[in-house]
């Protein structure tokens, strides 16, 4: 029988699901997730997290729930750095942690440590930790390795291409994936703003050079990931004509985004170039408020267009 992998649909899914999908895949195993998000998953995160977790760490431990009992592992990794010298919110590296100290009857928990801070390599380490627990040699590891970041590559060569030139109004979205594209803690926002007729621009749908770009009048580099591609992103559209308006989502309770939503929401008043809005979002956040207000800004829109 395969040996079930539960892969929480919350944080860092929403980035390498595909990747994580195929590795598991290639090393004979039935890939088991949480399925969408709800209210139901909401709420029981809030119950088992600590008043001071931001709304991503409580959805994380709520999928955590969901999954326990019904796999024989849970995939929740110990992720320090992605990019050279940089790192993560600090949330990724204690993940595993929380997760153990805030829920019971835990299956086993594969916490492999990946840091690309200093070495891209440190990747075939952690493909070969996981590996090991589950009993594969280093030649399938690496070989289901290779195959999954060829997934990824197709997975963001397809984002990029989701750009609709021919659309009327365009709006560049600003936040964290695990935010933007969980259709539940984002209230649906870009189907919303679909059905209004505006196409949508994310960080994910941009090039790399676009986000560097983005973030090259900073006087020094800035050291945390997705902030800087969060950053970079919000620049790219303020230099941008044919974007319509830039909205940034932020979690409540995320130290980074307190930060970083400060300084895209003072470049907007400075550049006062496009109609802007940041929506702050927590688990008491409520639909109807949200259309109001998204119906308000793209009237908006329509009528600078006039």
């Amino acid at each position: 029988m395969k040996p079930r992998i539960g892969i929480p649909q919350a944080l860092l899914y929403h980035r390498y699901y595909p990747a994580w999908n195929k590795f598991f895949e290639e090393l004979d195993c039935e890939v088991v997730d949480s399925k969408a998000s709800t209210k139901e998953t909401v709420n029981a995160g809030v119950r088992l997290a600590v008043d001071e977790a931001c709304l991503p760490v409580k959805l994380f431990l709520g999928h955590v729930q969901y999954l326990k009992d019904k796999v024989d592992y849970l995939f929740v990794p110990r992720v320090i750095s992605i990019e050279s010298k940089e790192y993560l919110c600090p949330k990724f590296m204690g993940l595993p942690d929380m997760v153990r100290y805030n829920i019971d009857d835990l299956p086993d928990i594969i916490n492999t440590t990946l840091n690309l801070r200093d070495s891209k390599f440190n990747l075939f380490k952690a493909a070969l930790e996981v590996g090991e627990v589950l009993g594969k040699g280093a030649w399938q590891v690496n070989k289901a390795l290779f195959k999954a970041l060829i997934e990824l590559r197709k997975h963001r060569r397809e984002m990029k291409d989701k750009i609709n030139s021919e659309a009327k109004y365009k709006v560049g979205v600003l936040g964290h994936e695990y935010i933007i594209y969980d259709p539940h803690i984002s209230m649906n926002l870009i189907g919303k703003l679909q059905k209004m007729g505006v196409e949508v621009i994310t960080a994910e749908m941009l090039s790399k050079s676009s986000l560097k770009n983005g973030v090259s009048h900073l006087s020094k580099n800035m050291f945390w990931t997705l902030s800087k591609q969060m950053l970079g992103a919000g620049h790219h559209f303020f230099d941008r004509n044919n974007i319509d308006g830039i909205i940034q989502l932020t979690a409540f309770g995320c130290g980074p985004d307190s930060l970083i939503g400060e300084m895209i929401e003072r470049e907007a008043k400075r550049r006062r170039s496009q109609p802007f809005m940041t929506l702050n979002l927590d688990e008491h956040t409520g639909e109807a408020g949200l259309l109001t207000r998204l119906e308000a800004f793209i009237d908006m829109i329509k009528w600078e267009g006039i």
